[in-house]
């Protein structure tokens, strides 16, 4: 998907240094992800790897050439759950406020249904009001809060849960 400036296209095993180093910006904010530093490359490729194996939506948004965000859905792994996903989204702090992670996260989305999830889950930590309220308004709710579950340092962070159902599955 081509829009403006940007494109949105699925991601590659080719793109793991670029992911990485992705990855490792948003990780190392420690604003919105669960770790703090860049993931090993090897430990990138097994999950590039393993995810798109998988068949599990993996889109990336591309501004002049360059990877500026991805957005993902991992499918558990348990067989009663496999109409379950995780997802996990970021974008290079240049980038937000301009409506790239709104389009990136529909295009994920639709994607993620047409595989067959049914549920999407995602946690974000609850001071990350602006993706929260993002979240809502692509039909996320809140389903629980993991007090105290985060620890950067002496700080302790609050986790939301929320997830997202599919059409069928809302007033179950």
């Amino acid at each position: 998907m081509a829009g403006g400036d940007f494109l949105i296209r699925p991601i590659t095993i080719d793109d793991a240094v670029d992911f990485n180093r992705l990855v490792g910006v948003v990780a190392r904010e420690q604003r919105y992800l669960r770790f703090i530093d860049t993931p090993s490359m090897d430990k990138t490729v097994d999950f590039l790897r393993d995810s798109l194996g998988a068949g599990n939506p993996h889109l990336a948004v591309v501004v002049g050439g360059n990877l500026v965000g991805w957005c993902d859905v991992c499918r558990h792994s348990f067989e009663i759950e496999a109409h379950v996903g995780t997802l996990g989204i970021g974008l290079l702090p240049e980038h937000r406020g301009k409506g790239l992670g709104k389009v990136l996260l529909d295009v994920t989305i639709a994607a993620a249904e047409r595989l067959g999830f049914r549920r999407i889950e995602l946690t974000a930590f609850s001071d990350n009001h602006r993706a929260i309220a993002l979240y809502e308004t692509r039909g996320f709710v809140l389903e629980g809060v993991l007090r105290a579950a985060a620890r950067f340092g002496d700080e302790y962070r609050d986790l939301v849960q929320m997830a997202r159902l599919g059409p069928e599955l809302i007033g179950l």
